[in-house]
């Protein structure tokens, strides 16, 4: 009895703590680093880098310093390891921003964080995949929502930014998306750190810095939108304007007939019960039209009947994971569940992680102030639910070793 009231005493307290009274404190260290140049070190002068270190406990900012390294690059910090608090690392050099991350565990270690010199010609970069792929329509509403996922080389030795000072409509230096006519709802995302979504001519630009990138790990960039219909056909037509190594359009067969001159058809795959069309291509050259299109989209009377027999309906997000193609091969795709979702049994280390995106995005401005409010709320929630399941099942052990 004494453990179980013990044990509820615990939970009551917990639930009413904020999470930042779930941290525990390690104690203060000093904490070493430098800044390294990714190719002409002979000419690097570390004093027109700054370095920046941002704490955080959870997505909250706890505490924030910066430094200017000496001339051999190294810099210090003094700061207070607390378990559970993410130390973020940013260099600005030459209008890029360069990072690592460490936890409280970590902070003994050398920081060391490589910058490069920049350029605004966009030609060191590749596009090495371009998918697109048709998740859903809602026939009720008309409109299909797609999401397209895009891998991006920069095999140079510099960072491309974007020359806020140019003129015109067309932002040359910006990394640039096609969009087709009507696109709405865009959420983009990435794993490059920092910048803003700009809408431009026929799409959007992305006005962060895009770094080298090492061999095998190219930057990633993912974009969801919506677009209308009236009819059972929409013309997805776009330039790629950096062309692409290859470029993959897969569509659910259940929700419409893809098509393109371009593409050569592979045939379908089954994918979680679901049946999917997958056409591929190769060596896109710069700026070449790639012709696109979807037909056979579903009237309002064939989603009547759907839903008639299958009752409730909603559009899945399927993510594209691409395996490993040969001239049989077809794609594999793995399907992405809502985050929220899996809030609620997630791990603590796992929700640090998305507390981390979620700011992330925040930062770019890819989700407004009050979407990121509310997911913050959700991560807190889960923290505390997690911290208190492990303190449960301490006490629930330490109960049953008494008796």
């Amino acid at each position: 009895m004494r453990a179980a009231a013990s044990v509820a005493v615990l939970l009551a307290v917990l639930l009413l703590l904020p999470g930042q009274a779930l941290a525990q404190e390690v104690g203060e260290v000093e904490i070493a680093g430098r800044v390294e140049h990714g190719a002409d070190a002979a000419s690097f002068d570390p004093a027109q880098a700054r370095v920046t270190l941002n704490v955080l406990e959870g997505i909250t900012l706890v505490s924030q310093d910066s430094a200017l390294p000496d001339e051999s690059g190294a810099f210090n910090f003094t700061a207070t390891a607390v378990e559970g608090r993410t130390y973020f690392f940013s260099v600005e050099y030459q209008g890029a921003n360069y990072s690592a991350v460490r936890d409280a565990g970590d902070l003994s270690e050398p920081v060391v964080v490589t910058v490069f010199d920049t350029t605004n010609d966009t030609s060191v970069l590749t596009v090495q995949s371009h998918t697109v792929i048709v998740t859903g329509a809602v026939p009720d509403e008309g409109f299909v929502e797609i999401l397209e996922r895009v891998m991006v080389r920069n095999d140079s030795d510099l960072t491309l930014t974007p020359d806020l000072n140019a003129q015109g409509p067309a932002m040359l230096s910006f990394l640039r998306f096609a969009l087709p006519p009507g696109a709405y709802n865009l959420d983009v995302r990435s794993n490059i750190t920092g910048g803003q979504v700009l809408e431009v001519d026929r799409g959007f630009a992305i006005n962060s810095p895009v770094p080298p990138t090492a061999p095998g790990l190219p930057h990633q960039f993912e974009f969801v939108y919506r677009l209308d219909y009236n009819e059972p056909v929409i013309d997805l037509t776009r330039t790629m304007r950096f062309g692409a190594e290859s470029v993959r359009f897969v569509v659910p067969v259940d929700v419409a007939t893809p098509s393109s001159a371009r593409l050569t058809d592979l045939g379908a795959t089954e994918l979680n019960g679901r049946l999917l069309r997958l056409l591929e291509g190769q060596d896109i050259a710069p700026a070449e039209v790639l012709p696109l299109a979807v037909a056979d989209l579903p009237g309002k009377s064939a989603f009547d009947g759907a839903r008639e027999s299958a009752g409730e309906w909603y559009v899945r997000y399927v993510v594209p994971a691409v395996v490993g193609l040969t001239t049989a091969a077809l794609l594999l795709l793995s399907l992405r569940r809502r985050r929220a979702v899996a809030m609620a049994g997630a791990s603590r280390e796992h929700l640090i992680a998305e507390a981390r995106a979620l700011r992330d995005a925040y930062d770019r401005h890819t989700i407004g102030t009050t979407a990121y409010e509310g997911r913050s709320r959700v991560i807190r929630d889960a923290l505390v639910q997690a911290e208190v399941r492990d303190r449960l099942t301490e006490a629930d052990g330490e109960g049953s070793t008494r008796d």
